[in-house]
């Protein structure tokens, strides 16, 4: 049979998601039922299926009420100010409108209104929802289904009893909107929803242990297992030795790359120059500084012997001496390599312009003859590195060499700058080395050490950051269990990834609540926290930390409303985040239970 696809994507749910969903709601309202049966006076419990105190109710009853009862109002104050705000970035004016009343409201530009939803750009419109539903009874339902089953067949014998009860009527004696559960309803739900603090779940299972069993013929005593035919039969054992550590995270990207160490060049004095001659790179010139020497000869005569042979040397500068150094003589205070890189081999494609060469190709043979064929072809990296174009190189491959033999490029060894960590420590594959796989950054580590003013002369206390590699945390997750967050600052410190003189505050991952304090409350201490002020950790990478509004579901307008990335590192008054940001913990139901590590 031949199966047609859709031309295109649909809107809504298709028939077997409805199924889906109509078979999820009716076992849910089962086991809610259990939770709510109402005891009856022989002791037993409901028999139904679905309690009479469990009330179901579709999206379109819920849409209604909240209509009638001024939900979507509310709704349009609450995210009014993201739409202003939007018309200070753009410098227009088309993100909000009036009412014929004089109301502003948010609006959305024509072309940006496909797929637009006002609803979801916020997290608290679940709890408006749940509002209007715990506000609902089972004579609404009642009557808006009735209404619903009635109008198909154009019968209009409606539940007057309810109406008069649930529904305001004019005076002309119509029905009209349903009647709000309170007179101050709408504000009260205003300002519910506004300190709300919404939670969200954590799930950051790193590493764990697991029960590991594999097959064998003997048992656990090392008999051999005997079936009930009297033959041989392999049953599961359970795994004893060695290690049984269950990793839940992806390790690492699959592309491995080796650590090189490349030869650079770099301009120093001529002092600095004689602590390794060998370095120089003018080979007459480091032939005569090699011969001087060994004569016995210092600085100054070799300085007072060029300027006397002007002519000869006249082109040497000993105030800029270039010299060649090596990536892995770089090294920082705490003995580790300053910058390191790392190589793997890629196919030539039409990627491999002019700088790309220059910068990521190890082999500067090979650059050399890129380069020339690139120079025959116009500089055009399309035309030189497409399928046709590095045949061409191939065959020429000679001639661009000089008259030299070399064999035929299909792939080069291109290098970058990066923090990469070996596969293992034993054999080769402690010299394999590959990158965190996206979304492995889970820990950024805030420390804090003192540093002189030089203005007041006073110890300020400055903050400094590191996001913590996957690969570390593993490592001493495994070692110390549970406890890790008691140890994990002198494991950094005996890695040597923090110096000594930092001291941990507090360890941040994504989904977690911060709270950015005022000037005022860094001195006298946070009393109540200023919702406004409440930010969700988003990412981090390096010790750059990005975050966003805790509400914030969806931006308005893509790269738009909160940067290109759709997180912020800065406040709309410049501040920084992580500066000064502590951390605060929620409960499912948004309650704070602790503030910096604190009760409030």
């Amino acid at each position: 049979m031949k199966k047609l696809l859709m031309d295109d994507i649909p809107d809504g749910f298709i028939e077997r998601q409805m199924n889906d969903s109509r078979y999820i709601s009716k076992y849910m309202k089962g086991l809610l039922s259990n939770i709510v049966r109402e005891k009856l006076p022989n002791g037993e419990y409901e028999q139904e299926a679905v309690s009479k105190n469990l009330i179901s109710c579709n999206g379109s009853i819920t849409d209604r009420l909240k209509k009638d009862w001024g939900m979507n109002d509310v709704w349009n104050r609450i995210v009014l100010p993201r739409f202003q705000r939007l018309n200070k970035l753009t410098g227009k004016d088309c993100f909000t409108a009036f009412t014929p009343e004089g109301h502003e409201i948010p609006a959305m530009p024509l072309e940006l209104q496909k797929g637009f939803n006002k609803k979801r750009i916020d997290h608290r419109h679940h709890a408006m929802d749940a509002i209007v539903i715990a506000c609902t009874t089972r004579d609404h339902v009642n009557l808006l289904n009735n209404e619903a089953a009635h109008s198909k067949k154009h019968d209009k014998s409606y539940r007057y009893d309810l109406q008069s009860k649930l529904r305001r009527k004019d005076e002309e004696g119509h029905y009209q909107e349903f009647l709000i559960p309170w007179n101050s309803f709408a504000t009260d739900t205003k300002q519910a929803l506004e300190n709300i603090i919404v939670s969200f779940k954590q799930n950051l299972r790193v590493v764990n242990r697991t029960t590991n069993y594999y097959e064998s013929y003997k048992d656990e005593n090392g008999n051999l297992r005997i079936g009930k035919n009297g033959k041989p039969e392999k049953g599961f054992i359970k795994q004893e030795k060695s290690d049984s550590w269950a990793i839940r995270k992806p390790m690492h990207k699959d592309t491995v790359f080796g650590e090189v160490n490349l030869r650079f060049t770099k301009e120093v004095s001529l002092n600095e120059a004689l602590n390794n001659p060998k370095d120089i790179v003018n080979k007459d010139f480091k032939q005569m500084v090699l011969k001087l020497l060994a004569q016995g000869c210092d600085a100054k005569y070799i300085k007072k012997y060029v300027d006397e042979n002007n002519e000869v040397w006249s082109d040497i500068n000993l105030k800029k001496i270039a010299v060649y150094y090596y990536t892995k003589d770089i090294k920082d205070e705490n003995g580790n390599v300053k910058e390191r890189y790392f190589a793997t081999r890629k196919p030539l494609d039409t990627s491999f312009n002019k700088k790309k060469i220059e910068e990521s190709v190890t082999d500067t043979g090979i650059q050399k003859i890129l380069l020339a064929h690139l120079d025959a072809k116009g500089g055009d990296s399309e035309l030189a590195f497409s399928p046709d174009g590095i045949d061409e190189l191939n065959r020429n491959i000679v001639a661009l060499n000089n008259d030299k033999f070399h064999q035929p490029i299909q792939k080069v060894r291109v290098y970058e700058k990066a923090e990469k960590f070996a596969v293992g420590q034993k054999g080769n594959k402690s010299s394999k080395f590959v990158e965190a796989a996206k979304g492995t950054n889970l820990f950024f580590a805030v420390f804090v050490f003192e540093k002189l003013n030089k203005e007041t002369g006073e110890m300020d206390k400055v903050r400094s950051y590191l996001t913590i590699p996957l690969n570390v945390m593993i490592d001493c997750q495994k070692k110390f269990g549970k406890d890790w967050k008691n140890n994990i600052e002198s494991y950094l410190k005996d890695n040597k990834l923090v110096s000594d003189e930092v001291k941990l505050l507090f360890i941040l991952s994504p989904n977690d609540l911060v709270y950015l304090p005022t000037k005022e409350e860094l001195k006298i201490g946070v009393k109540v926290l200023d919702k406004k002020r409440i930010y969700k950790v988003v990412s981090f990478t390096g010790s750059r930390l990005y975050a966003i509004l805790y509400q914030v579901a969806k931006s308005v307008v893509d790269k738009v409303e909160f940067t290109q990335l759709n997180k912020v590192e800065f406040t709309d008054t410049k501040d920084s985040v992580k500066e000064t940001c502590i951390p605060i913990k929620v409960d499912r139901l948004g309650n704070v239970i602790e503030v910096n590590g604190k009760k409030p």
